[in-house]
Order: structure tokens, then C-alpha cells, then sequence
């Protein structure tokens, strides 16, 4: 497929404070984070995730978009077996204040799966979210993060409408590259230089 290649808008970025009295939020470290989820703080709590020191709760799952994520790391999993690992709802590290819960992720090879520490940006290929009820967000916040911590390429995957938004090409917190495919097109995961069709991720 052919694409044409969409201008991204830049996003904006809030001004720090430097005046005196104006009061600052304590922001907490990836570490700290982990060492909360130790301590049983997010037991029997919504599930959590931690974006620029800050901590909010995730969307519930509905049928639709287990599904999709279900069909989505069946796809990886089979064309990329011994090459990449795939990990499903888990968390990465994205930097020193934010570890996301992606829908999927595919990380460069592990022998051990990242038994022995967490995953992180450079470790990362590829992250797709599946936006059911989370589009803006998906969108926007999660969009800058990853494009700021380089990502190579970000997909968005939305059922509502049999499209999948494909990212490219990081710079300066967005992407350069936005493509929008259906479930006819076809397109590469340059990483892998693997065809994918739109059928493979949308049901």
C-alpha cells in the first residue's frame, strides 16, 4: 500500500515554575513505584499505571478489546517466534518516572524474558495500544511519551472504526509519520521487515 504521509502536530509542552511559593508535587520514581507495588499498596485496587511521576487508574477490559489484543499477540507471536518477545498488558519502563501498560509490546530477544529487570525504551520495537474507550489519551499523552522516549513505532489500534493509526519516526516528542490502515492495507514493521495486513489486527 502506498501511503501519504501525515504532518503531526507538535505538541505543547507546560512551562516549569521556578517562582517562589508556589507549592510542587512530589513526583514518584519508577523505583519508588515498584517498591509501593512490593509493598501491597495497589492490592485489591484498580489496575494502575505511573505517567510522569503521577499514578492513574487503567480502563477496564471490555470483550472487544480483549479480543483484539488477543489477536493481535497471536499475529507477533507466531511470525516472530525466537526473534522479538511479546508482552501482553505488561509494564516497560519508559523512564525514570513513567512505567506504562501497554496492550502489546514486542522487545528485542531476551533468553531470560527481562526476568531480571524491567524492560525499557531502548529495549523496545514496538508498542501498540488497542483504544476502546482510551483514544484521546492513546492519542495524545501516551503518544508524546513514547515518541519522547523514541520509540520507534507506536500503533493505535481502533476497533470503532477497522483502523489501525501507525506511528513513525520520533523526533522532538511526536512522530513525523502518521498512516491510517484498514483492514485491506498492507504495510511493513520495519524492525522485522514484516508484511502486515490490517485483517491480522482487526477482527
Amino acid at each position: 500500500m502506498a501511503f501519504k504521509t501525515e504532518k503531526e502536530p507538535m505538541p505543547s509542552k507546560t512551562a516549569t515554575s521556578n517562582q517562589e511559593g508556589i507549592r510542587r508535587k512530589m513526583l514518584i520514581s519508577a523505583e519508588d513505584y515498584q517498591r509501593m507495588g512490593a509493598a501491597g499498596v495497589f492490592a485489591d485496587k484498580p489496575r494502575v499505571e505511573l505517567i510522569d511521576g503521577e499514578i492513574y487508574t487503567m480502563s477496564p477490559f471490555t470483550p472487544s478489546h480483549n479480543g483484539h489484543v488477543d489477536k493481535a499477540a497471536e499475529f507477533f507471536t507466531v511470525n516472530l517466534f525466537g526473534k522479538a518477545k511479546i508482552r501482553t498488558q505488561g509494564s516497560v519502563r519508559i523512564d525514570e518516572f513513567s512505567e506504562l501498560e501497554p496492550d502489546i509490546a514486542i522487545l528485542r530477544f531476551s533468553e531470560n524474558f527481562y526476568s531480571d529487570k524491567q524492560a525499557t525504551a531502548k529495549d523496545i520495537h514496538l508498542i501498540i495500544e488497542v483504544a476502546v474507550h482510551t483514544l484521546e489519551t492513546d492519542r495524545t499523552v501516551k503518544k508524546q511519551k513514547y515518541a519522547e522516549a523514541l520509540i520507534p513505532e507506536y500503533w493505535i489500534v481502533i476497533p470503532s472504526k477497522k483502523a489501525i493509526e501507525v506511528y513513525r519516526k520520533p523526533e522532538d516528542g511526536d512522530y513525523l509519520e502518521k498512516n491510517t490502515c484498514h483492514k485491506g492495507d498492507e504495510w511493513l514493521f520495519e524492525a522485522f521487515n514484516l508484511t502486515v495486513k490490517g485483517s491480522d489486527l482487526l477482527i
